[in-house]
């Protein structure tokens, strides 16, 4: 049976279509894409198994605010049970470097020098989210 909810690693699989893509609009898409996938798997892993710092923190991850963000990556930064082997501080920095490609690609007109370069960093630290995660669980 088809679950009713989308599969964040769709997006993933997206953006690596776009891997040897010339096209800079679907590179840059395609790098909104792994911060996405990374970014939503990550907060959903928090969701599903309750992982809270506390309950303004709860409330945060529950929300839509954009604040959800931010609130992903210092739950994966300082919550003692996404720590083992350090798995969460990896992911919140990982989650930091796609986001700032993210807003790069997304606000910035102008190109990255190395956009082909940047663009297999990006898939290079989606991977290791999701890598993480399912060690985590």
């Amino acid at each position: 049976m088809k679950s009713d909810n989308f599969d964040w690693h769709e997006y993933y699989e997206l953006a690596n279509s776009f891997l040897n893509e010339e096209d800079i609009a679907k590179l840059r898409t395609g790098m909104g894409r792994y911060y996405y996938s990374s970014f939503l798997e990550s907060r959903d892993f928090i969701l599903e198994n309750n992982i809270f710092l506390n309950p303004f923190n709860e409330k945060i991850m529950k929300s839509t605010s954009g604040r959800v963000h931010q609130e992903t990556r210092f739950t994966f930064k300082n919550h003692p049970d996404l720590n083992r082997n350090n798995s969460g501080a990896k992911i919140a920095q990982s989650l930091n470097v796609l986001r700032k490609y993210r807003n790069m690609v997304d606000y910035d007109s102008k190109n990255p020098e190395n956009i082909k370069h940047a663009y297999a960093r990006c898939q290079m630290k989606s991977e290791k989210i999701f890598n993480l995660l399912d060690e985590l669980n």
